[in-house]
């Protein structure tokens, strides 16, 4: 009768694999597990701190879009000042002195001024962040945009160059990502690249989550590595926007107390007299502050924080510091 007992023999040395089989599984089972939890604990960390750092970024971008349309908005003081005053020097186009104003200068910061009043009395500053972020980054628009019509925005006023002037911006913004209502950030900063990649991530660990194969948590793991490589890239460039509105917000905050101060006094100096010819010196020298302040204030408003540059917007660090190293030059001039 020895047949049973081999056949038994047999039996207790399956019975032994299948448990070590099952013993390997389970641990495959753990492991990937294991693997795929880590990789949401990772994940949901950085995608954490890159939402809020797009959160501070578009504060403080909404902070710099307004002070800048209202800087624009002031302009109208200025021009209003200047254009009572007779006989005042009459300046060619190719004047580029900077204590003069051409006729197409002034014509250009009046349409500025009036487009800045329409947009700051619109609803398209409460629909969100947007438009205000995209004044801050793209200030350029308000003077060498081109509207769907082909007219520069320069050259419109009021609703048109209002409604102009948002398209643009919404057809300019970082990237693929835009919406009419301005520039998006956070997770789009750099456009499809890192988009595409944090958001299958996300629906891959979803996915991932019912699953014990020990391959496909491999595979989730390298995929959230790549998408938090992209979303380091997203945080420092938005580190990067944030400083350079930061410091353009101080001196454009500290610059325009000044020029405040400054038409200030040409507006009581054209209430008691217009005409130029009878000016002292110091009262030309109150028009040509006035004219100095209006222009480097225009031209510093207009320079866009970021530039394609070989296919990839590039945050203008180094001529944002220059613009305000000059700024604070001119302040200092008139201080002393």
């Amino acid at each position: 009768m020895p047949l049973p007992f081999i056949l038994l023999g047999a039996a207790a040395v399956a019975g032994g694999t299948g448990l070590v089989s099952g013993g390997m599984g389970a641990k495959k089972v753990h492991d990937a597990k294991k693997i795929i939890s880590s990789a949401q604990y990772d994940y949901d960390k950085k995608k954490s701190e890159l939402d809020e750092t797009e959160k501070k970024t578009t504060t403080c971008l909404d902070e710099l879009g307004e002070q800048k349309l209202e800087i624009w908005k002031s302009f109208k003081r200025f021009s209003d000042a200047f254009e009572k005053i007779k006989n005042k020097p009459q300046f060619t186009a190719n004047n580029e002195d900077k204590l003069s104003f051409t006729k197409h200068e002034l014509d250009e910061i009046q349409n500025i001024s009036i487009t800045a009043i329409d947009i700051l009395g619109s609803s398209m500053l409460s629909a969100g962040a947007g438009a205000l972020a995209g004044f801050a980054a793209y200030s350029g628009t308000m003077a060498i945009g081109v509207a769907s019509t082909g007219t520069a925005i320069s050259a419109l006023s009021g609703a048109a160059a209002t409604n102009a002037t948002l398209a643009a911006l919404g057809g300019g913004a970082i990237g693929s990502s835009a919406t009419a209502g301005g520039m998006a950030l956070g997770t789009t900063v750099l456009g499809a690249a890192v988009a595409g990649p944090v958001v299958a991530v996300g629906g891959l660990l979803l996915n991932a989550k019912g699953n014990s194969s020990l391959l496909k948590a491999e595979e989730v793991r390298s995929e959230v590595a790549k998408a938090i490589r992209l979303m380091n890239e997203s945080i420092n460039y938005l580190n990067k926007l944030r400083g350079v509105s930061i410091n353009l917000n101080s001196e454009l905050k500290q610059l325009f107390s000044v020029y405040e101060k400054q038409v200030s006094i040409l507006e009581y100096l054209v209430s008691r007299e217009i005409d130029y010819d009878i000016y002292s010196s110091d009262d030309k020298k109150i028009v040509e502050n006035n004219i100095m302040l209006v222009k480097l204030l225009k031209q510093i408003t207009q320079v866009d924080l970021i530039k394609e540059f070989n296919g990839k917007d590039v945050v203008q660090e180094h001529t944002i510091k220059n613009e305000i190293i000059n700024s604070k030059l001119v302040r200092n001039t008139l201080a002393a």
